[in-house]
């Protein structure tokens, strides 16, 4: 499933690394990418490729040159998804402050989204 791709592709942070640079910079050649965030080439290839077998970048050649942008279009799937699995999350516990629901369920993990990463956190209960 290509979702199970895109948040695998997600699960390491150097490669949320490379997406923030590219939604800031808007494109960016692998060398550039490299240089920005101060790895070897051949670490930078391997994540380069799982990001592109996730479809969550795409690479436009130019001559001898690569140009890599964030593919938009599977980043919005991705956020789609995630928050249809929030509103469950958040349907759960509107019930809860309403009073319909006075045991909280036991599969509903206090959570929270660290915000330097964007990962979810979750707490012990």
């Amino acid at each position: 499933m290509a979702t199970n791709r895109t948040f695998e592709a997600l699960a390491h942070a150097q490669r949320r690394r490379v997406l923030r640079l590219l939604k800031d910079c808007d494109r960016l050649t692998a060398g550039q990418l490299a240089e920005r965030l101060d790895v070897p080439r051949p670490t930078l290839s391997g994540h380069l490729n799982v990001l592109k077998c996730a479809d969550l970048i795409v690479g436009d050649r130019k001559g001898t040159t690569i140009w890599y942008r964030l593919n938009l279009t599977v980043v919005e799937e991705a956020l789609e998804a995630v928050f249809s699995l929030l509103g469950g999350v958040s349907e759960a516990r509107a019930r809860r402050q309403d009073g319909l629901s006075a045991v909280p369920s036991a599969d509903v993990v206090p959570s929270s989204i660290a915000p330097e990463t964007g990962v979810l956190l979750r707490k012990a209960v």
